[in-house]
């Protein structure tokens, strides 16, 4: 990678890679957002973007978009741009078959960056605008609105949205928006990242003579205050909604954020994503209980703003449940802090971790130009190093047998402190609901506190995942498509097995296996059991194995094998890498011979599908999807929305009797 500071500031980073294959990417970073516009220019940063495609120096208002269409570049997945309260990026993915296409766009990036004309074309895109904060009103939008204040307690960001005011859009005079783009589109400001199957030598002196002339138009401006501060108090917001259709809880912390270089920063971080991984996997076994407090729930460490990181504790819970879910969710929280983790849960993060990077080392040199460009991007905006994977692979194996459970029950200490703890809940709005007030929530926080706990008990599966291993099949017949490149084999099992070998990736392995039939098979009066046959299944575990235990014994391993069934086909889709590939055809083999049959996991599904159903009408977006089905359809019963009361009929034994009639014989499989 190639990388530099012009005279003028400019940064820019360049890399040659090949995939995909006669692409660029091209990107241009403006370290401006909505946090940098004053009271009068809420939302001019955002139009400004919308304007740096409707006339500029070297592209008339239209001629850009038609000229990279013309090209083979649509607008939306190649030629796209985005503001937020922080930066404004621009985005351009175009092929490099003519010289002349990439030339073209890099002399866009440096319109966009001082060649804007702003001009009369301006109140063409102010409705364009309007349109789109029109379309993201909503429930989200008005949740929104009262979180964020919250969230972002006496901080800037809860005022700059950025997509504006309206009021302001529509009347902004066009001076403001010249004062906005001349203030901060500054060449310091800025960096170019091109990425592609490129000569990254050339393109490195395209951009120095594309973006040299570049100057600042206005005196540099004192930077925004993008302090988010930290405070001693908990703050709760308790929201509801009519549109809401799920209720839920979340408790998350502030703290100073941690951005450092350094090999002790990136061994945090890893230590942080181990503690991640153990606490999802401890609230995935929790929701898989039939006396589960909560419908799912998950936790992370995350990033609030420049200066801000979070811990993050969240949970969907049935309506009128929030204060039981909140309430253990802080159980957890305190079983954390009071016992810390054990060694067998680190052991097992440590060795899916291990595979991660293990895969994405393998991987290394099939990288797509995108997440290059992502990659520099985040250098460049957030100041996230960008190693390399060849870097990050090696310190990982150099940090990651070091690290322990003592380690990561200390840090769990740091990310659950008692200062800056904000807590979030949302409900729909409803007749014969309780919503709990901000009072109810710090009652439950103040119980949860005088709670004891002990510590988690972590089982684990004892035996491996195939105890016996079965009578190996034969090869009926063979025969090539040459063509194509596939091997068709007929095994003695009646199974078609079409194999065709790639070079897309280093270490994947993809199988697929269909046969046709699916829920049409079943009458009508047993569709719904037929269609939820497989998530059943797949809730259940396979081989004797519940699906924690099944999910323990496969850590670390790169496997998947998923049964489905559709409307008029059903089969198993699957995943492995190369090394694991026997894994996961023993997993399929489980999958046909011994699906799971869980009671308990036919209790957990049906108190999450009920929590679903209950406000599917609340939902404008669904209610329009579901009329629009009724009417292509004429109502058939096949597109017809669950229901509460066909979730109240399902039959557990049908469900599995349907499995097993699909999946009884492989014959029909390919």
């Amino acid at each position: 990678m190639r990388a530099a500071t012009l005279p003028n500031g400019l940064k820019y980073f360049v890399r040659q890679n090949s995939r995909p294959a006669k692409r660029v990417s091209l990107r241009l970073a403006v370290k401006a957002g909505s946090l940098n516009e004053a009271d009068d220019q809420q939302g001019l940063a955002h139009l400004i973007e919308h304007m740096a495609f409707n006339g500029s120096t070297h592209f008339k208002a239209g001629e850009m978009f038609a000229y990279f269409e013309r090209v083979g570049a649509r607008l939306g997945p190649h030629v796209n741009a985005y503001t937020s309260f922080d930066e404004t990026v621009y985005m351009l993915d175009l092929p490099t078959d003519k010289p002349d296409i990439v030339a073209k766009g890099l002399t866009a990036l440096a319109d966009f960056a001082g060649g804007l004309t702003l001009d009369a074309e301006i109140d063409k895109e102010r409705p364009v605008v309007i349109e789109e904060w029109r379309l993201g009103l909503g429930a989200s939008s008005r949740i929104r609105d009262k979180q964020f204040p919250i969230l972002f307690y006496r901080s800037q960001y809860a005022q700059r949205l950025p997509i504006g005011k309206p009021d302001i859009i529509r009347n902004a005079p066009p001076e403001r928006l010249r004062a906005f783009y001349d203030t901060w589109y500054r060449p310091d400001h800025m960096a170019v990242v091109a990425v592609g199957d490129i000569d990254a030598a050339k393109m490195e002196q395209d951009i120095r003579t594309t973006f040299a002339p570049l100057t600042a138009r206005a005196p540099a401006a004192p930077e925004p205050d993008r302090a988010v501060p930290l405070h001693q108090q908990m703050l709760v917001n308790v929201t509801t909604d009519p549109e809401l259709t799920r209720s839920s809880v979340e408790i998350l912390r502030k703290r100073p954020r941690e951005n450092g270089t350094k090999v002790a920063d990136y061994r945090r971080d890893l230590v942080q994503r181990t503690i991640d991984h153990i606490i999802d996997e401890r609230f995935d076994e929790l929701t898989r209980r039939p006396d589960a407090k909560f419908l799912g729930a998950g936790a992370g460490n995350g990033t609030l703003s420049r200066s801000v990181d979070t811990f993050t504790m969240g949970a969907t819970t049935q309506d009128g449940k929030i204060e039981e879910g909140l309430s253990a969710l802080l159980i957890e929280a305190k079983r954390l802090l009071d016992f810390g983790f054990g060694a067998s849960e680190m052991d097992r993060a440590k060795r899916w971790m291990a595979a991660f990077y293990e895969r994405a080392y393998s991987e290394r040199d099939k990288s797509e130009s995108p997440s290059f460009a992502r990659e520099y991007l985040s250098y460049f905006l957030n100041n996230e190093p960008s190693p390399g994977i060849e870097y990050e692979y090696r310190l990982v194996q150099q940090q990651l047998p070091t690290i322990t459970a003592a380690e990561a029950s200390a840090m769990m200490k740091t990310l659950l402190g008692d200062d800056s703890r904000v807590v979030l809940a949302t409900a729909p709005q409803k007749n014969g609901v309780r919503t709990p007030s901000d009072a109810d929530l710090q009652a439950v926080l103040a119980a949860a506190a005088a709670t004891a706990v002990t510590a988690w008990n972590d089982t684990t599966a004892t035996r491996t995942l195939m105890e016996s291993t079965p009578t190996p099949g034969t090869i009926a017949a063979r025969r090539m498509l040459d063509d194509v490149g596939v091997t068709i084999l007929k095994l003695s099992n009646g199974v078609e097995a079409w194999l065709k070998p790639t070079d897309f990736k280093n270490d994947q392995v993809l199988f697929s296996l269909t046969a046709p039939g699916g829920s049409s098979l079943a009458p009508p009066s047993d569709y719904t059991d037929a269609s939820l046959a497989t998530s059943l299944v797949q809730l259940s575990g396979a081989g004797g194995l519940k699906a924690t235990d099944l999910q323990k014994l496969l850590t670390g391993k790169l496997v998947s094998a998923t049964p489905f069934v559709r409307l008029s086909e059903h089969g198993v889709q699957g995943s492995s890498t190369p090394a694991d590939l026997e894994s996961a055809l023993q997993l399929l083999y489980q999958r046909f011979t011994a699906p799971g049959n869980d009671p308990d996991a036919f209790l957990v599904m049906k108190r999450q599908l009920d929590a679903m159903v209950a406000n599917r009408g609340r939902s404008p977006q669904q209610v329009f999807g579901e009329k629009l089905a009724e009417v292509n359809t004429s109502g058939h019963y096949t597109s017809r929305p669950l229901t509460a009361e066909k979730v109240a009929a399902l039959d557990r034994e049908k469900m599995l009797a349907f499995y097993k009639s699909r999946f009884a014989n492989a014959a029909d499989f390919t």
